[in-house]
């Protein structure tokens, strides 16, 4: 009987000091993400608490000049985490910056294959490989909520690049 009880723990030991896994890649987080019913009330509830921050303080959205096309799921979390009050909006609605970059990530990726959809007059078979027919579905269910959400958060990167008012010189001194 003690040997049967030595095996499994040297199976333990052995896992244990094994390499540890790569890290999942982007690509793979997002074929494997599910936007949810739960997922999408705390993201329009962090989408608002966003919005809601940078009114109360415009610098609160600065943001870096890192080319966004290269960014990745970490990078994008941690420009979250750099801004105290993005993320408190953001876990203040239940969510950590990661998941409300995945979800925002998964949500436009399933917009962009609904339109594939609904260019091909409905054929699923031309979702492209790595995103989730599921969430696609999803898209088309809450499409009218989520585009509002995302005009709402687009508004926040319009207040960023508005030029100061007309009568006004660059850093808001009046002529």
């Amino acid at each position: 009987m003690r040997s049967t009880l030595r095996l499994p723990a040297g199976v333990i030991a052995v896992a244990c000091l094994a390499a540890p896994l790569p890290a999942q890649s982007d690509e793979e987080t997002l074929a494997r993400y599910r936007l949810t019913e739960a997922t999408l009330a705390k993201f329009t509830q962090a989408s608002h608490n966003l919005i809601a921050a940078v009114a109360a303080d415009p610098t609160a959205h600065d943001q870096d000049d890192e080319d966004e096309t290269r960014r990745t799921i970490a990078a994008m979390a941690a420009a979250y985490d750099r801004q105290p009050a993005l993320k408190r909006a953001i876990t203040s609605a239940g969510m950590t910056p990661r998941e409300f970059t995945i979800f925002v990530l998964s949500m436009l990726q399933a917009g962009m294959a609904a339109w594939i959809v609904e260019q091909d007059h409905g054929r699923r078979d031309r979702v492209p490989i790595g995103i989730p027919i599921e969430n696609v579905l999803f898209y088309q269910e809450h499409r009218t909520e989520l585009e509002r959400i995302t005009e709402e958060l687009r508004g926040l990167d319009q207040q960023e690049q508005t030029p100061p008012d007309q009568g006004e010189e660059p850093g808001g001194v009046q002529r």
